[in-house]
């Protein structure tokens, strides 16, 4: 038995030579083996197949820098349509730099990668983008040596985004720590140092610090909540623990909670909502608790305790979605500060966001648990007349009901 795998390997030696002298016999007599041209088509066609594949922009180009092949992400990073193929590489990526880089990869016969930043149209504007450009010499057609550059183009600007917005993330989450944590330490040194024989100053340090070590506290609760909505974003629904109930309900209880707050600005709260319990919504009813409390309480303390005040909740359906819409006749948010009202620790009215209780990551909360359930939240505000949040939320109910009807 041990014999068995050398006698094995030596007939498969054996065929082997056998097949070649039958190749070269074939050669020899003139017998057409196979089209070579159709095999390189092949093959060609096989590499395109792949390249199309990709998830990346990738562009084939010849000697003289035009595009050979372009798959659909190509199209779709530089937004161009019609043909690619035959066009200088120049007409499709105009940005110098990256053609000098391609130029310096065809000269150095060998891949090389670097990163990008320039400009691209998006939707009409000029948008900034992060572009990590790889190139390397391919062979195509048969030829012996590289005669042609594959050119791979991965749009890097979503990671770029994202660690800005980490990057901002810590600062800003530092800062707003940093201040209350700085007055407490304030505080307890003066004690130390011998305010404390003081009643009065002592009780006043106490008092300080209690605010400010429930700001704290209120900081850290709100950063907890705003990862948990985020985690259910990229999970989907999966995350969350829907059941049926009435967005009328839920928001009375939410103005129950913020009645003290309420009578202390002096304001009045309308509640518009159908009288045909059409309101129900399938969704979390804790996400929605926080997005209802969050925005009425913003206005509550965006506005002054006038007795003018006047918060207006409403609730229709149209389209296949449930549309909430909260709105408040207070001072209004200036235009310039509206793409930005949704960023975290972003406030509108710095000039007394020391007399504002707030963290600066209500609204980011709320964004995050509507996005959460596939929902979408717009702003508009007109300075002293009204500022609205639109709410809507994909909804199956309006049809469901529908079909339903005799």
């Amino acid at each position: 038995m041990p014999t068995a795998i050398p006698v094995l390997a030596i007939l498969c030696a054996l065929f082997g030579l056998a097949a070649l002298w039958f190749y070269i016999r074939l050669k020899q007599a003139g017998v057409p083996l196979a089209d070579s041209s159709t095999m390189l088509r092949q093959r060609n066609d096989v590499l395109e197949s792949v390249l199309e594949g990709l998830g990346d922009s990738c562009l084939l180009v010849n000697q003289r820098q035009d595009i050979v092949f372009a798959n659909h992400e190509t199209h779709d990073l530089f937004r161009t349509s019609g043909q690619l193929h035959g066009r200088p590489l120049a007409e499709l990526i105009q940005d110098q730099a990256i053609l000098s880089f391609v130029a310096r990869v065809t000269k150095g016969n060998r891949w090389q990668e670097e990163e990008f930043r320039l400009g691209l149209i998006r939707d009409g504007s000029l948008e900034e983008r992060y572009l990590v450009v790889s190139a390397a010499p391919v062979r195509l057609f048969g030829e012996e040596q590289p005669d042609h550059l594959r050119v791979v183009i991965r749009d890097e600007t979503d990671r770029h985004e994202t660690e800005q917005i980490r990057k901002d993330f810590v600062a800003n989450a530092s800062h707003e720590l940093r201040t209350p944590l700085s007055i407490i330490n304030g505080y307890l040194e003066n004690l130390l140092d011998g305010v404390i024989d003081d009643p009065v100053m002592t009780k006043r340090s106490l008092q300080t610090m209690q605010k400010h070590g429930e700001r704290i506290a209120r900081i850290v609760e709100d950063m907890l909540t705003l990862s948990k909505f985020e985690s259910a974003s990229e999970t989907g629904a999966s995350a969350l623990r829907q059941s049926s109930f009435s967005c009328q309900e839920c928001v009375e209880d939410v103005v129950d909670r913020l009645g003290p707050k309420i009578e202390e600005k002096r304001a009045r709260v309308e509640l518009l909502f159908p009288q045909d319990a059409s309101d129900v919504i399938d969704a979390d009813r804790f996400y929605w608790d926080q997005i209802f409390f969050n925005l009425i309480e913003n206005a509550l303390k965006e506005n002054q305790a006038d007795g003018k005040l006047i918060l207006t909740i409403s609730f229709t359906r149209a389209g296949g979605a449930a549309i909430m819409r909260i709105a408040d006749n207070g001072v209004g948010i200036p235009r310039a500060d509206l793409p930005f009202i949704f960023k975290r620790f972003y406030r509108v009215a710095k000039h007394h966001s020391q007399t504002i209780k707030g963290t600066g990551l209500g609204l980011s909360i709320v964004r995050r648990a509507i996005e959460s359930h596939g929902g979408t939240i717009a702003v508009d505000s007109t300075l002293g007349v009204e500022t609205a949040f639109t709410i809507r939320l994909p909804d199956l109910t309006e049809a469901d009901l529908a079909g339903q009807e005799p």
